[in-house]
């Protein structure tokens, strides 16, 4: 029965099953003091359903808000019964996680475990469960550990860039770090340089977001934004779409650059084409006005014709031909 008005009666526990076949989010918790830890006395598929608490800020109504919480088999527990003086109370509440530091091992066959033998993870074992990006560089089974940037992308004018990359460590406990199951991440660091830290509010921080298969976005301390795809990537603008650069803008393929539009303008100072092999336009009409010279010279043979009339036009200058041997061969 749920009694409101009484004394709370409090408790700690480890979940032992998420599978919830209501979808509400409720655990199987063995509950210290409660539930003997001994799996044959009170095997998880006994254990009563406990009911997540979420915060003021998630609706928790049709779909809107936090609607999955994020507890785990293994995961420690805080919370109450509903129907806590009870001799053995089933309503249980689950206000919060708590974490700890992991043992070196875990016993799935023993109650207050992980059933499953997923957690803790092996990076984890004997450590504190906050996240190691929390505090330190990556280590060898967390998430970015095998990040590497790509370096020395050639540009068109002979010279060559590298991927930014974050200045400094993280500082523990400015990083506020969010890790899923499967690895992907995200990360709000506030940490600041090593020689520059006197407290949590000075310099700028760091936003990462990241994919477990290595794709990421990440604004670094000075401002830069890195977007990278290990795999394709698609922009789709339903509109008109507009960009702006005050600097420089390079761009570097090792495959083909393909442009189709319904009209081309371009404006600017000056156009050069660097190319190893053949330039080649085709077109309806192909008009060129210089406000000066045109100068067009072939280390081998250079042609101009048309199978109409070729017409040429000086208007009230000369026309001057100018060769070795000056040949005039018209037709019939």
């Amino acid at each position: 029965m749920i009694n409101l008005n009484g004394e709370f009666v409090w408790w700690l526990g480890v979940v032992e099953d998420v599978q919830d076949p209501e979808k509400l989010g409720r655990a199987r918790v063995r509950i210290h003091g409660y539930h003997s830890a001994n799996q044959e006395d009170i095997p998880t598929s006994s254990l009563p359903w406990a009911h997540p608490i979420f915060p003021i800020t998630s609706a928790s109504s049709s779909g809107v808000g936090t609607t999955v919480p994020g507890f785990l088999p293994g995961t420690q527990v805080f919370g109450f019964f509903l129907d806590g003086k009870e001799p053995m109370p089933q309503q249980a509440m689950i206000m919060g996680t708590v974490p700890g530091i992991n043992a070196t091992e875990n016993i799935k066959e023993e109650g207050l475990n992980d059933p499953y033998d997923n957690f803790p993870r092996e990076t984890y074992l004997g450590k504190p469960d906050t996240n190691i990006l929390a505090y330190g560089p990556p280590e060898e089974g967390t998430p970015t550990f095998n990040k590497t940037p790509v370096e020395d992308v050639s540009k068109g004018d002979g010279d060559t860039w590298n991927e930014p990359t974050r200045e400094f460590p993280s500082k523990y406990p400015f990083n506020k770090v969010y890790e899923s199951i499967t690895g992907h991440l995200i990360e709000i660091d506030d940490s600041t340089p090593p020689e520059d830290f006197v407290g949590p509010f000075r310099g700028n921080g760091r936003i990462h977001i990241y994919h477990n298969s290595g794709s990421f976005i990440e604004i670094h301390r000075n401002g830069e934004i890195v977007i990278k795809s290990t795999g394709g990537g698609y922009k789709v603008t339903m509109g008109d779409d507009n960009m702006y650069v005050q600097g420089n803008l390079n761009i570097t393929t090792d495959g083909n650059a393909v442009f189709k539009a319904a009209n081309y303008i371009f404006e600017g100072g000056k156009a050069h084409f660097n190319l190893s092999d053949d330039f080649q336009v085709d077109c309806k009409n192909f008009n060129v006005n210089a406000t000066e010279n045109i100068n067009a010279v072939a280390d081998a043979d250079a042609q101009i014709g048309g199978s109409g009339v070729a017409n040429f036009v000086g208007g009230s200058a000369k026309i001057k031909l100018q060769g070795g041997m000056v040949e005039l061969n018209p037709p019939g």
